[in-house]
């Protein structure tokens, strides 16, 4: 199912000026070394609406180090819960292959709601884990040592929080979240208001699920 979110700026011009709204998904028990990456970044124009969508599609791929020191990316598969894939390197190839790993091992490793994978290189490569939903970057989970597994998984619960726009490459900490509105989306919900204000100096967000 997708839901859409409809974002309205309730807030004069001189207020937004030179921020943006940024929406994150929280990965359930992040490790503080996480690096969470802005799920959403909306422009924010004040008086206007702008929409996103959220389906629980999930994907992933690794970052690896070539012999000059620069990262590559390995091809991005898409996971189910309950899935785990195997990072493979036949003839030491970098980067990795990502590869379904064995139905008993994912049963070992995860639970049915967690995707997962393990680092299986041989010769033995380090690797990042890199989690997204809807092909946009959620979590980065660094350094996977051999036989090494990473899990993910998420609920439908959106932070929001109004900053400056991220750089380039720029991730965020999971102590980030307690600076964040909190969004708990109900069940059955196909489209959800958010309507920003700026009371007494905080910024404040309203919700309308249908």
């Amino acid at each position: 199912m997708t839901i859409q979110f409809k974002v309205n700026y309730n807030v004069s011009a001189d207020e937004l000026q030179g921020k943006s709204m940024l929406v994150f998904l929280k990965p359930q028990n992040p490790q503080r070394n996480y690096q969470i990456h802005a799920w959403q970044v909306l422009a924010g124009a004040p008086g206007t609406t702008e929409s996103f969508h959220y389906t629980p599609q999930i994907s992933t791929d690794v970052t690896s180090r070539d012999i000059n020191d620069s990262n590559i990316v390995s091809g991005r598969k898409p996971v189910q819960p309950g899935q785990l894939l195997a990072a493979v390197s036949p003839n030491g190839m970098t980067p990795p292959l990502l590869q379904p790993g064995s139905t008993s091992l994912a049963q070992t490793k995860l639970t049915p709601q967690q995707c997962g994978v393990i680092n299986h290189t041989n010769p033995y490569i380090q690797f990042d884990s890199n989690w997204y939903v809807n092909d946009r970057p959620v979590v980065t989970m660094p350094q996977v040592d051999t036989n090494m597994t990473v899990s993910f998984e998420h609920l439908p619960n959106f932070y929001f929080m109004v900053a400056s726009p991220p750089r380039a490459g720029q991730t965020y900490i999971v102590q980030n979240f307690s600076d964040m509105t909190q969004y708990v989306m109900p069940e059955t919900v196909t489209e959800v208001d958010v309507t920003l204000n700026r009371k007494q100096g905080l910024w404040h967000f309203d919700f309308s699920a249908s």
